[in-house]
């Protein structure tokens, strides 16, 4: 049941609130455009704009009820995505970049926001110089093409500068299309292994136009492994971190069915979907362990699905294993992308099971908040589609909620483009959910 001040407030916003309707999805919003340099960097001036244009004053208290105190060290975090990062790369000088990522960080600090995880590695590229995986074509515009200069030093520098902790995003295991692999130089391990059959079966998995990493070979995940202490090792960041691209969702059997059969002919006994989930615990392991023999300070976390079954049965994850035994990640911070009137997966209902599940003391729990559903209709929802549209303090009371958890550690919202350049339908929308749950982070 809402509470009135959340109520009462809802209805006063409805007026205000131009209905809106848009596709979204689960993790990263595929059909997003790359708008300009100024429109992606964002203006925080603009909350209090439309806040003023709304009466609303911006120092009032937030509208949900503030009963949970802020954990100790709570962390406060925003993927910063290629998507992001693209436009303010892309035909750019050294110069201007840092001056764009700077105004990112600061927007971030304006909110009260101490962490930012930044997106160097999508698809079997690099967002730096790197000896194993070759240059993003979300940097120069062209797969393979370097840049003068440094992003992710510059990126470090300037978060460190604000401090502002930084952590590495990587995707381990998706890499490039079958298109774009033939621009790769054959100085880059995937490419040797893409023109060698045989080397092509053991530590690649094509599917559906995209090359994959393998995880049940070793070598694909040394290579994983190395890209993670590479970056650990030449900059000076807080933590390498995943999200939920493991194996593409549901793969068929087939893909892999050599292998497995090469595994039961060894002597092994376990199920071909309980040996996948057994390859990526791992890959997982053995990158942790990589990043800890470099910097055993830097912490390695995940964010997987919000909903568990997914994981365990679609991306085959053992996130179960994960959140309790020690060595596999410093954090798992699901992807919890839902309002709390969700037909099938309420927010109060998923975080409870992710609370439960992290039972190991040295693995903390953050959430993953959906930013980028503020003021859009939330079509996978059921009957609660339209309360992202009607109610702008979700994310303060998600927040909030989560709180009362002995185990939560903090929040990480997706994405920064969402908070600071949201879609124009969706601007006032995100300026009173902002209103809202800035107030609990500063």
């Amino acid at each position: 049941m809402k509470s009135p001040c959340r109520t009462v407030f809802a209805v006063a916003a409805m007026l205000v609130l131009t209905a809106c309707s848009t596709t979204t999805v689960f993790s990263e919003p595929s059909g997003l455009t790359e708008s300009s340099e100024n429109a992606i960097t964002g203006d925080a001036g603009t909350v209090d704009s439309i806040l003023t244009q709304l009466h609303i004053n911006s120092s009032e208290e937030v509208l949900a009820a503030r009963t949970n105190k802020a954990p100790a060290d709570e962390v406060r975090a925003v993927w910063i995505a290629y998507l992001d990062l693209a436009p303010i790369l892309k035909g750019k000088t050294e110069a201007q970049f840092t001056e764009s990522i700077g105004q990112m960080y600061d927007n971030c600090v304006s909110i009260g926001l101490n962490t930012v995880i930044v997106q160097v590695r999508p698809f079997g590229d690099s967002f730096y110089p790197s000896e194993l995986f070759p240059w993003s074509s979300y940097c120069s515009g062209t797969l393979g093409k370097a840049l003068s200069y440094d992003p992710l030093a510059i990126m470090v520098s300037e978060a460190k500068s604000r401090e502002l902790k930084i952590e590495a995003w990587i995707n381990p295991m998706r890499a490039m299309t079958t298109d774009e692999i033939k621009s790769v130089s054959s100085d880059y391990p995937i490419r040797k292994w893409y023109d060698d059959s045989a080397l092509k079966t053991q530590n690649l998995i094509e599917y559906d136009g995209r090359l994959y990493l393998n995880p049940a070979s070793a070598e694909a995940r040394k290579l994983i492994a190395d890209g993670a202490a590479e970056i650990v090792e030449h900059y000076d960041v807080d933590g390498i971190h995943i999200d939920d691209y493991f194996y593409p969702a549901s793969l068929p059997y087939s893909y892999d069915k050599a292998q497995y059969n090469a595994y039961v002919k060894g002597g092994g006994t376990l199920s071909q979907a309980d040996w996948r989930r057994d390859n990526t615990s791992k890959m997982v392991k053995e990158l942790n362990e990589a990043v800890k023999a470099v910097d055993s300070s830097a912490t390695f976390g995940i964010s997987p699905r919000g909903v568990i079954s997914q994981n365990t049965d679609q991306l085959y994850i053992d996130v179960e294993k994960w959140c309790s035994t020690p060595g596999y990640c410093d954090y798992i911070a699901p992807q919890l992308y839902y309002g709390f009137e969700h037909s099938t997966a309420a927010y109060d209902t998923v975080m409870k099971q992710w609370s439960d599940l992290v039972t190991c003391d040295d693995v903390q729990l953050l959430v993953g908040l959906a930013a980028y559903k503020v003021g859009q209709e939330d079509q996978y929802s059921g009957s609660g589609k339209d309360e992202w549209k009607t109610d702008h303090d979700i994310l303060a009371h998600q927040i909030d909620t989560s709180r009362a958890y002995e185990n939560y550690g903090g929040m990480i919202f997706f994405r920064y483009e969402q908070i600071f350049n949201p879609t124009s339908s969706a601007k006032e929308a995100m300026a009173l959910e902002k209103h809202n749950f800035t107030a609990l982070l500063k």
